[in-house]
């Protein structure tokens, strides 16, 4: 029976992979849609910002208002584990069960791209892409994701404003 189990969800995330994060919400995104449907109720868009059920964000700032905050970064880790692990992995290396997600440790563009490239997807080259989480995620839910892959951050990362000074041409 367990293989069985095991073969259903093997099957689930081979055809597009299902998250349950850590309130038992479930999660899709497909292979052949970027963007990532919401199963959580409605959702709105005010300006630049995209929220389900809070209030807009309209402009990012340079760096994580969040940054340091423990709660904010235990929050982040849970919504990373069940929304970004599967491609990124659970340590953000990019060795996620898809193997598909950038090794978000050494990301080196900012805050603010980071917020972008989490609301809007990211066409990668590849089959798999980046789906948009913009109207998924909130804006808090993205900043406190962002709180704790800095605390994951190794040498040449930059979650401040542009790229890495260190290394301008290397590419995300």
């Amino acid at each position: 029976m367990r293989q069985i189990c095991q073969g259903i969800l093997l099957l689930v995330f081979v055809a597009g992979f299902i998250t349950v994060d850590g309130r038992g919400v479930m999660r899709f995104a497909w292979a052949a849609n970027t963007e990532a449907p919401s199963t959580t109720g409605s959702s709105s868009t005010t300006g630049s910002s995209t929220t389900t059920g809070s209030p807009a964000m309209t402009e990012v700032p340079a760096t994580n208002p969040l940054s340091g905050n423990q709660a904010a970064i235990q929050e982040g880790r849970s919504w990373f584990r069940s929304v970004c692990s599967p491609c990124h992995g659970g340590k953000a290396d990019g060795a996620g069960e898809r193997g598909h997600g950038a090794d978000l440790r050494v990301f080196n563009k900012g805050f603010k791209k980071f917020v972008e490239t989490v609301k809007n997807g990211k066409d990668t080259g590849r089959a798999m892409k980046m789906p948009r989480w913009g109207k998924i995620l909130t804006d808090e839910q993205i900043y406190q994701i962002g709180a704790y892959l800095e605390t994951l951050a190794m040498e040449g990362a930059n979650w401040k404003e542009g790229v890495n000074p260190q290394d301008p041409a290397k590419k995300q």
